[in-house]
């Protein structure tokens, strides 16, 4: 079973047998035949044993992102308890990154099973040396991504992310999350907007290079087109619960003419549905300020 957050509502659950997650060709179709240890439980627990089997602590506890916490308890300091907002942006990074992305390990099977986490990783080392990315060629739509190399399926934030510019200058997943809870949506630190618009006002050096926002999306300011993330996030990975979608985290503008080349999805027609690729293209070549290289 999973949940589904936007509805409230149980959904039955099966991973399909072919075209999906590479590990499905080591395990039989039945769920109760695929074990969770190695397909689930090393990111939905702390410290989980390979094994024993045994867990410190069920679901993502402060040792699943700080590190052994026993000592700290004992005589709290913060020289004692790892701290990944003190790492550098990559090992910071690597502890989202960990769970919130696809791919396997380096061996692919480890003891005759294949697990779907990067079993050995810890909080501090390097996720690289456990864990391999899925791999994507480009102008292949799969299971994973679209053709661009925009992740298709859920809990892939990771695999975009580390395509985007803001990973390559070392903006971190805590730069705009905290984990430990918000009032906002996706325990943003701010109201998304606020967020966005606190690095990337008008006339901010970030961009975008406008006097004002409206002249930059040209959408009325407090509209839904208006919203960054309308454009630079728009929620297109698809393969998950059905009817629910999870934004993409590459922040690229994905233009209507890559609608037509990817057939992937696109934020002016997810929003204008009553609209074809053509008109939102031939909108855009209007617009002051949008180079025409851009669009293709």
């Amino acid at each position: 079973m999973q949940w589904d957050i936007g509805n409230k509502k149980w959904l039955k659950y099966h991973v399909p047998d072919t075209g999906a997650d590479w590990w499905t060709a080591y395990y039989p179709s039945g769920n109760m035949q695929r074990p969770t240890g190695p397909t689930c439980d090393g990111c939905h627990s702390v410290n989980y044993d390979i094994h024993t089997k045994q867990v410190t602590e069920w679901n993502v506890g402060c040792e699943r992102c700080h590190g052994p916490g026993s000592e700290h308890v004992a005589h709290p300091s913060r020289t004692n308890i790892l701290n990944p907002s003190q790492m550098d942006d990559v090992a910071n990074n690597d502890t989202c990154i960990q769970c919130h992305s696809q791919g396997q390990p380096h061996t692919k099977q480890i003891e005759g099973k294949a697990y779907d986490w990067p079993v050995g990783y810890r909080v501090g080392l390097h996720l690289a040396d456990y864990w391999q990315l899925e791999d994507h060629t480009l102008g292949q739509t799969t299971f994973t991504h679209f053709a661009d190399g925009t992740a298709h399926k859920n809990r892939m934030q990771g695999n975009d992310y580390v395509q985007s510019v803001m990973y390559q200058h070392g903006v971190t997943c805590a730069s705009c999350h905290d984990v430990h809870g918000t009032e906002n949506y996706a325990q943003l630190r701010k109201p998304a907007q606020e967020l966005c618009l606190s690095c990337h006002g008008p006339s901010s050096p970030n961009g975008p290079h406008t006097v004002s926002l409206e002249e930059h999306t040209h959408h009325k300011d407090g509209s839904a087109g208006s919203q960054c993330v309308a454009c630079h996030m728009p929620k297109i990975a698809s393969e998950g619960v059905p009817g629910s979608f999870v934004s993409s985290h590459t922040f690229k503008f994905i233009t209507p003419a890559m609608t037509e080349k990817y057939q992937m999805p696109n934020a002016c027609t997810s929003c204008h549905k009553d609209q074809n690729t053509a008109w939102a293209t031939a909108s855009m070549r209007h617009w002051s300020q949008q180079s025409p290289w851009t669009l293709q």
